[in-house]
């Protein structure tokens, strides 16, 4: 593997991250933030959030996968946690799994991100008998290790990150002394009931549909960690991204709610009071809209049982298909 190849796959990651955690973290936000003023706007849950769980991997594996490595007892471990989702990106070849950290500052969030895949180790360090290598940047600081590197963003603001440092590479060292495991599933339990795949709402086909080029291989899934309050309800999170050769990027992000009233109510909310959006001129559903088109942005939203469900296409210049039709065909593959 080349440092070219590692570097486009590290770009791709870190695109695809910032695309899903803005989408999955910052929704909507004039919408939103009119909505707290919303009549009719349900109260509080009293009890507890549901929070993701994570799946024992099942089956042989060959290879490691970032996910199993850096699992979120590792990060627990080393006195960190994810600050509210994740992303999981797969492309040939590797693995990247990481984001958002807390403790953060008020002006910069670290991130924490493990790529598998084959690095090149001149240091003579060791922990579990592993080699590593530490490199320090300005605002960065990466280890490689024979068959994965980690990294954290916006180190110095991380609380005793030297001592934080330590207890990720040992580990992570532990993990890959160990033979591989399976790449572990994610669910939320009760009142949810999901198995967490959230890209079964974007398969090859479809994207390679839209773009007429190849997925090429990668996508990105992301998971919010824990059940949030939106102006109709309590809900999670998934999402699903493709890239393309092309740098044509889609993403379909799923809000769903423990109820489909509160679903309807949302998407119908947020359709009436965007700036710009617009009633489609087929409607997908009961309620759905698009956005306005700006610097090759395009976006839909619909709603889909108890999922309020945005698709969005970026790129500099329009997609081959249609994206409507698209949107249209992520409706049908969900459940109503």
């Amino acid at each position: 593997m080349t440092e070219l190849s590692r570097g486009g796959r590290n770009r791709t990651f870190l695109l695809v991250l910032a695309v899903l955690l803005v989408i999955i973290l910052i929704p909507f936000g004039r919408g939103l933030i009119k909505g707290l003023a919303a009549p009719g706007a349900a109260p509080a849950p009293k009890t507890p959030p549901v929070d993701l769980e994570t799946v024992p991997g099942t089956g042989a594996a060959t290879a490691f996968d970032a996910c199993a490595v850096l699992g979120s007892d590792v990060v627990a471990a080393a006195g960190l946690k994810y600050a509210s989702a994740f992303v999981k990106t797969e492309a040939p070849g590797s693995t990247s799994c990481g984001g958002p950290v807390e403790p953060a500052s008020p002006s910069s969030v670290p991130t924490v991100l493990l790529t598998v895949g084959e690095q090149k180790v001149g240091g003579t360090a060791t922990s579990h008998g592993i080699r590593y290598e530490r490199q320090d940047g300005v605002l960065d600081v990466t280890v490689l290790f024979p068959a994965a590197k980690l990294q954290l963003t916006h180190f110095a603001v991380i609380p005793g990150g030297e001592g934080v440092l330590v207890k990720l590479v040992d580990g992570v060292a532990a993990r890959l002394a160990d033979r591989p495991e399976p790449a572990p599933g994610y669910r939320y339990p009760a009142p949810y009931d999901l198995t967490a795949k959230p890209c079964d709402a974007l398969p090859d086909g479809l994207f390679t549909a839209l773009t007429s080029h190849p997925a090429g291989g990668s996508r990105s899934e992301s998971f919010t960690l824990h059940e949030a309050f939106s102006v109709s309800g309590s809900n999670v999170k998934i999402g699903c991204a493709r890239e393309s050769a092309a740098r044509e990027t889609m993403t379909v992000t799923q809000t769903i709610y423990r109820d489909a009233d509160a679903a309807a109510a949302e998407t119908r909310f947020l359709c009436e009071t965007e700036p710009g959006w617009a009633a489609l001129p087929a409607p997908i559903g009961d309620t759905s809209c698009a956005s306005p088109e700006a610097g090759g942005r395009r976006q839909i939203l619909f709603r889909a049982g108890r999922d309020r469900v945005l698709v969005e296409y970026r790129a500099d210049h329009p997609a081959a298909g249609d994206f409507g039709g698209t949107a249209k065909k992520v409706y049908e593959s969900l459940p109503h």
